[in-house]
């Protein structure tokens, strides 16, 4: 379980893909324009100690909050554009074998999720970088590689009820398919453009746009396109409740097809025009849901999923 730490600083880069194969790589980085690339099939993950980072895969770009922890296997670019600090646990599968084979009853793998970094997460993380850094001895570093992991699966725990709605004969095979739909489920929540296709969607998780629909249903209630569908009413609740922009411009913004056409959404979604939400009181809205109604799941036993900020 041997962990090496890189120190990343301003305007320099690091690839973990030329490190040892066998070993899991801890990346410091700090400072303006200190950037990482993490290749594909390197499960990875990140965590911005100040300030937002700036991700980008080859499906899209996005900001990771501060505070907010990002579990991934696909190629991955990150940098702050400001003086923050960041850490990256990074590795090929081998490595994390190792780590896996010392946890209790260890799940299959992780499972891809962006969410709030819980508090004891989070410095086990510094912990560890900081034992690291001090050069302590080597089985100090093992044991914190294993506190922070254990800690790490135990906040997956909340996913792990969805394997028993994917489709697999096995609970290998049903936790590969979940691996698949959360990567979907990260793309529709950080998509602020509006641009995937159910085809783009299907191709990412090498599904026919049939099958996906129906495996996406089942696991989370709502399928791709209900699910981006809400998430973009969501957005133009908070777009017209919390700023001035004109309503042409939230329309071209969020990508509808005519100004009519997103009055229309709005007003089937909230039961309100956009004029009389931005009238609401404050005090009126504990009676209303900025949550679109016609995109509700369809079954309330799927356990919450970390959300993206509506932007």
């Amino acid at each position: 379980m041997a962990t090496d730490l890189h120190p990343l600083r301003s305007d320099t880069a690091f690839d973990p893909g030329l490190a040892s194969g066998d070993r899991l790589q801890l990346i410091r980085a700090a400072g303006p324009g200190a950037r990482l690339e993490v290749p594909a099939g390197t499960w990875s993950l990140w965590l911005p100690l100040r300030h937002d980072l700036h991700m980008e895969s080859a499906c899209s770009r996005w900001r990771l909050p501060r505070r907010h922890l990002l579990i991934t296997r696909d190629a991955m670019q990150g940098h702050a554009e400001g003086p923050g600090t960041w850490l990256v646990l990074a590795g090929p599968q081998n490595a994390w074998n190792t780590v896996m084979r010392t946890i209790p009853s260890p799940p299959p793998g992780w499972l891809p999720m962006q969410a709030p970094c819980e508090r004891k997460v989070l410095r086990a993380f510094v912990r560890l970088a900081r034992l690291l850094r001090d050069d302590r001895e080597p089985d100090a570093c093992e044991a914190a590689t294993l506190a922070l992991c254990t800690m790490l699966m135990e906040q997956q725990c909340a996913l792990q009820p969805l394997t028993n709605r994917c489709n697999g004969r096995t609970p290998q095979r049903r936790y590969l398919t979940l691996q698949r739909l959360l990567r979907v489920h990260h793309l529709i929540e950080h998509d602020s453009d509006n641009h995937f296709s159910l085809a783009r969607l299907a191709r990412v998780a090498s599904y026919s746009p049939w099958h996906l629909i129906r495996m996406y249903r089942d696991a989370f209630g709502e399928t791709p396109s209900e699910h981006a569908a809400r998430l973009r009413l969501a957005r133009a609740w908070s777009m017209v409740r919390e700023s001035e922009m004109p309503v042409c411009e939230i329309t071209e913004r969020l990508g509808f097809e005519s100004q009519s056409a997103f009055c229309r959404a709005f007003k089937s979604a909230y039961g309100l025009t956009t004029t009389q939400a931005r009238r609401l009181p404050a005090t009126a809205l504990r009676q209303i849901s900025p949550r679109p109604t016609h995109a509700r799941p369809r079954t309330q036993h799927a356990p919450p999923l970390p959300s993206a900020r509506h932007r």
